[in-house]
């Protein structure tokens, strides 16, 4: 079916207009938001810290200390929550996983099987999986020391209350697609909890849209600088397939949808995989093909993280909860929520996209793209689509098309889509997305 359509006007107008119902913000994610509470989430870093360790190879049998018993409490947690999910939905399921780690040496001096916990959260579609992640496990100086005082609030407490956040609230919510969030160990000792849950994603084909990896997202001051930024997140993406890989698209995904909810959230898209000596579990999904992305504060705070509590010339060290700042780590945790929502509520990312014309010397651009299936396997008519440009040295897609038309492709009834606009391919970049009835924005192809 061919749509010769010129391009565009902004996209949240566009999203708006597919449901004049509704408002720019979708009253289930705005609501969502609201109810993500500060003094909840310092709760839970407390609870956290009161572990005294929560080191990979801590002990696993006391029921007040050490990496066993917070796999214990965050078990009760999420399973006190699935027990008050609505009726006629499928309940959450909360699954203890174990692995085992040392037969390799590395950061173990002993082979040990290390607990970590999987929370699914069914959604009623669920052919496609968002993966929410943080580790649980904490570490001082001496990356083997599994007794001493490593409280870890920040690092990566931040990360498992966000989890935990995400549990409570999104259990009471319906969603279309499948929402996994891992709590993992082994992160300090080598990532091995991550790479556990990351092969196994492989192996069983798990359907994995998007991973977000949240690690240390709660500390605003960057020691030695003394710089303070509590308005600003990183977003770490692996290029992968060059600048246009899957992790960048997820990147700028996560940007447009905070921009939408948290704005007063800004989201800093950082190229890089990692920071400098540096990984985070995100890397393992990554190398076995998933589009992963890590979260992580914009400022680092050296005089926290992996260190002993102590004070020394003067100096506090140490992971504690009073060096946070939790109305900052509310709004990290808003930008998780806000992003996971509307993709769990999206359409799939088309597939086949491609500039039709390439090989014609033509100052027009002709997009070819399938259409998206319904459960049946015939193309979706609820769906809708909209096409995304930018010039080539621009990074992000650009908010409004360069002409003041609409853009609107409607769903086909058989075979590919086309449109056809007068930018020229030599110019810019095309990409193009299906948009849901609801007006929830998918993932995009970018057209090769």
């Amino acid at each position: 079916m061919k749509t010769n359509l010129f391009p565009v006007v902004a996209a949240v107008l566009f999203l708006a207009a597919c449901n004049p119902s509704k408002t720019i913000g979708d009253p289930v994610i705005t609501e969502a938001l609201e109810s993500v509470s500060e003094d909840t989430v310092r709760s839970y870093i407390d609870d956290l810290v009161g572990f005294h360790t929560r080191h990979t190879l801590s002990v696993q049998n006391d029921p007040q200390k050490g990496l066993g018993a917070a796999i214990d409490y965050l078990a009760r947690r999420c399973e006190a929550w699935a027990e008050t999910a609505p009726a006629g939905r499928p309940r959450p399921l909360v699954e203890k996983v174990r692995y085992t780690v040392g037969q390799n040496g590395g950061r173990y001096d002993r082979v040990v099987s290390v607990p970590e916990l999987m929370v699914t959260l069914p959604g009623t579609d669920g052919s496609r999986e968002i993966i929410l992640m943080a580790h649980v496990d904490t570490r001082v100086i001496d990356v083997m020391d599994s007794t001493a005082f490593a409280p870890g609030a920040d690092d990566d407490g931040s990360g498992v209350a966000c989890l935990l956040e995400a549990v409570r609230i999104l259990s009471q919510i319906p969603l279309e697609q499948t929402v996994k969030c891992l709590f993992v160990s082994g992160e300090e000792q080598g990532l091995d909890g991550s790479r556990h849950f990351a092969d196994k994603a492989l192996e069983e084909k798990w359907p994995v849209l998007a991973v977000l990896s949240n690690d240390m997202i709660g500390n605003t001051r960057a020691s030695g600088t003394e710089l303070r930024e509590d308005h600003k997140v990183r977003i770490f993406s692996e290029s992968g397939r060059g600048e246009d890989s899957p992790s960048r698209q997820l990147a700028r995904y996560i940007k447009e949808i905070a921009a939408r909810y948290v704005p007063e959230q800004e989201i800093v898209l950082n190229y890089r995989s990692d920071r400098y000596r540096r990984g985070g579990d995100q890397r393992y999904f990554q190398q076995n093909g998933f589009t992963a992305v890590r979260v992580c504060e914009y400022c680092e705070d050296y005089e926290r993280t992996h260190q002993d509590v102590r004070t020394e010339d003067g100096v506090d060290y140490g992971d504690l909860p009073e060096y946070m700042d939790f109305q900052y780590l509310v709004r990290n945790i808003r930008v998780n929520l806000a992003s996971v929502i509307s993709l769990a509520n999206a359409p799939a990312t088309p597939v086949g996209a491609k500039i039709a014309n390439a090989n014609d010397l033509d100052n027009n651009t002709i997009l070819t793209w399938d259409p998206v299936l319904d459960a049946n396997g015939n193309p979706d008519p609820t769906v809708s689509y909209q096409i995304l440009c930018r010039e080539t040295d621009r990074s992000e897609w650009l908010p409004a098309m360069p002409m003041d038309l609409p853009d609107k492709v409607s769903g086909a009834t058989s075979g590919p889509l086309e449109y056809s606009c007068p930018l020229s391919k030599d110019n810019y970049y095309f990409a193009v997305r299906a948009i849901s009835a609801d007006g929830f924005p998918g993932l995009p192809a970018v057209a090769r």
